[in-house]
This record gives structure tokens, sequence and C-alpha cells, in this order.
């Protein structure tokens, strides 16, 4: 019996896990498409100047409402990805010593 409850704790932890890196991956992909288009626009000369004047002054409108929403996030994936790796239960093996 406890080695089912363990089994299934895992498989729900890895669950989470996964899930938590492919939304992390579509973020990302949303930030480099970005970067991606600008400097696509910058290499075709299409009026760039007149494009990036507009685009950074909705980016400005973004920050202000989604300021601290980006922050929040931010804040929370640093806490899920380098300050708290483990949960509680987890087992650790270090040189094959558990």
């Amino acid at each position: 019996v406890n080695a089912f409850r363990e089994r299934r704790a895992l498989s729900l932890t890895l669950n989470d896990t996964k899930t938590a890196v492919n939304k992390l991956h579509q973020m990302i992909n949303i930030v480099v498409g970005v970067v991606i288009l600008i400097i696509w626009l910058l290499i075709l000369e299409i009026a760039t100047t007149h494009l990036l004047v507009l685009i950074s002054s909705q980016l400005l409108l973004v920050v202000f409402v989604f300021g601290n929403t980006c922050k929040t996030v931010f804040e929370s994936i640093i806490f899920l990805f380098v300050v708290h790796p483990y949960d509680v239960g987890d087992r650790c093996e270090i040189d094959g010593v558990q």
C-alpha cells in the first residue's frame, strides 16, 4: 500500500512539473517570437522607426496595466524552479547514498 501511494505521489509530482515547464516554455516562445519579429523588421528596414514608436507606446500601456502581474509571475517562476525545486517527502540520492 505504501509503495502504491509513493508511486501515485511521484506520478502527480511529475505531471505537475511537466505542466509548469510547458507553461514556462510557452511564455519563453512568445518573448522570443517578439524579439525575432523586431529583428526581422530591422533587417528588412520596414518603417521600423514609426512601428517601434507605436509598439513602445503600447508596451508602456501594458506595463502599467500588467506590471504587477508580470512581477508576481516572475517571482513564482524563481520560487518554483530555483528556491523550491523539491517537495516534502522527495528522496535524493547523492553518490549512491540516499
